[in-house]
């Protein structure tokens, strides 16, 4: 297979296509890969698999394949967003510039014409994967919103993002559609986890779809850097020398850092542990940001967090419409992240944001 051709699947990566995207050296190659599928799986945007790799020395190494789905439909549907192209860009071009804090990427291979990419990643498998069911010890967050700090900063004020025009403002028109989306998908979410929302956050729920356009304005409106947009556990790995590092990049955005940072606190950090420790873990990620001389105030960070906390009841509500509800963890999992929404919701009086 030649390099130039794009595999639609983990299963079509040859010996051949893999030497040659690793540009191995010393006359070295790839003489057998054997493919391990991963708990994810084949999913709705795309397969990951872990490949095992024999090299010509007899020696072994692990990577990640990630490819996307190749459902008409699903890609229809996603082809507005940029998705898959988003993250092969990321890699391609921001990687570099945070090799600390992401997984390594050995080979990217993009394909705009036929909307086809593929990523070859490191194996992050010899570190300790987050788990937002069980939720980020309080040690955790704060390893992980240094790092999100990390991440932010270097981006921070629009340095290095001039040549990025492959990455597309928080409110741009395809974010937008969540108002119709939010529509669709409530009534859904309601039968299947309506007796999760506390009465008091009933109007909030129910109003929050016409308030998507004013709160992504709102983030937009933030300083100018980038944002992760699915900042969770379970794209976390945690290293015992305290690293973090961070994967999936599908959704990343320019602006509206602190829907990271309210996303990942209100959904990823029990309620207990958020309440008891949610104005240290917001300290940790602004004394991070702020270190290299960012003007940015911790009153700010705390006002901005409210915003970003609100506007990750997106997701919750979205990932009704894809669940697999014959999945006991899935179904634990959104009880979980939606009981610790509906508590911050109250903590916070973040209904005072909503303007319709």
């Amino acid at each position: 297979m030649d390099l130039n051709e794009i595999p639609k699947s983990a299963s079509e990566i040859t010996a051949g296509w893999m030497t040659a995207a690793l540009n191995l050296e010393n006359n070295d190659y790839v003489s057998e890969i054997r493919v391990e599928e991963m708990a994810e799986g084949v999913g709705f945007m795309g397969e990951v698999a872990r490949l095992h790799l024999t090299f010509s020395d007899e020696t072994k190494k692990t990577v990640i394949s990630k490819i996307p789905t190749q459902d008409p439909n699903i890609r229809s549907m996603l082809a507005p967003a940029r998705v898959f192209e988003r993250e092969a860009r990321f890699f391609q071009q921001a990687q570099p510039l945070i090799p600390d804090i992401t997984a390594k990427c050995l080979h990217v291979a993009i394909d705009t014409e036929n909307d086809d990419y593929l990523l070859i990643l490191e194996d992050l498998s010899d570190m300790r994967e987050g788990d937002q069911l069980n939720g980020c010890s309080v040690d955790d967050a704060s390893l992980a919103l240094e790092a999100l700090a990390k991440l932010h900063r270097t981006f921070w004020g629009g340095k290095d993002l001039g040549s990025f025009d492959w990455l597309p403002d928080i409110n741009n028109a395809g974010m937008k559609v969540g108002r119709e989306v939010y529509a669709q998908s409530l009534p859904g979410f309601l039968e299947a986890f309506g007796s999760s929302v506390h009465p008091e956050n009933e109007g909030l729920v129910e109003r929050f779809g016409e308030n998507v356009h004013q709160l992504l304005d709102r983030l937009a409106a933030m300083p100018l850097t980038v944002c992760h947009m699915d900042y969770r556990a379970d794209n976390l790995f945690f290293a015992s020398d305290g690293s973090v590092k961070m994967i999936d990049f599908q959704t990343f955005s320019r602006h509206g850092h602190a829907e990271d940072v309210g996303y990942f606190i209100s959904q990823n950090v029990s309620i207990e542990d958020r309440r008891n420790n949610e104005n240290d873990l917001l300290r940790t990620y602004h004394e991070a940001l702020t270190a290299g001389g960012i003007d940015y105030s911790f009153d700010q960070l705390r006002e901005d967090y409210r915003i970003g906390m609100l506007y990750g009841w997106v997701i919750p509500v979205f990932a009704v419409g894809t669940l697999d509800f014959s999945s006991e963890r899935a179904v634990s999992l959104w009880t979980a992240v939606i009981e610790r929404c509906q508590a911050a919701y109250l903590d916070h009086g973040v209904s005072d944001l909503l303007t319709v």
